[in-house]
């Protein structure tokens, strides 16, 4: 026996039953795009082809699946495009050297190097003797000197110390020479310290 449905449960029924009948019309328009769409997608072919059982469409289906890599195109590949830590600078690009440039820079590199190889050449060191004065007898003139709390008495043409020879002297000046470097020094001579014996 059936017994009578209440107001409340026959609405409700009836709101599920028309949702489930919306849901199948959106489920067939669906499916009807799909194959559309699949349609619009597959080459058209000329000739029949027998037709397939379903194990042959599903073969087909997962065939479709994978790529054939042969159809892809080779890629070229540029040898500069490849350098992914390629220098890069943001300083603008010297202009190209000519030969004449190039000639006169390695020129001037050769100049430097060849100042840089050659030392300069010795000096004597500065005199330390202090002239006292001079004797004259007739035609020989000695001469006084003091180094260092020592005292030195030397004639022309004499060496003083081993390191030094008196070559001539006039009213402002001795000359001696440096011997390990033969080279001349002058010692001036101041009238008031100094002392004339004759």
């Amino acid at each position: 026996m059936n017994e009578p449905m209440d107001p409340a449960e026959k609405k409700r029924k009836t709101l599920i039953g028309a949702a489930l009948i919306v849901t199948l019309i959106a489920v067939v328009m669906v499916e009807d795009e799909a194959e559309i769409t699949v349609d619009q997608a597959q080459p058209v072919t000329t000739q029949k082809s027998p037709r397939s059982s379903p194990r042959d469409t599903n073969r087909q289906e997962i065939k479709n699946e994978y790529l054939d890599v042969a159809q892809l195109g080779q890629r070229t590949f540029d040898p500069q495009a490849g350098e992914l830590f390629a220098a890069t600078s943001w300083a603008p690009k010297r202009p190209p050297v000519s030969a004449q440039q190039q000639a006169i820079m390695a020129q001037q590199q050769r100049a430097k190097a060849k100042i840089k190889a050659t030392p300069p050449a010795p000096t004597p060191p500065p005199l330390q003797f202090k002239y006292i004065g001079k004797a004259i007898e007739g035609n020989r003139t000695w001469v006084f000197f003091t180094q260092d709390n020592e005292n030195y008495i030397a004639r022309i043409g004499e060496n003083i110390d081993e390191q030094y020879r008196l070559d001539a002297i006039n009213n402002e000046s001795v000359t001696v020479t440096y011997l390990p470097l033969n080279a001349k020094q002058i010692l001036p001579i101041n009238d008031k310290q100094a002392g004339n014996f004759r």
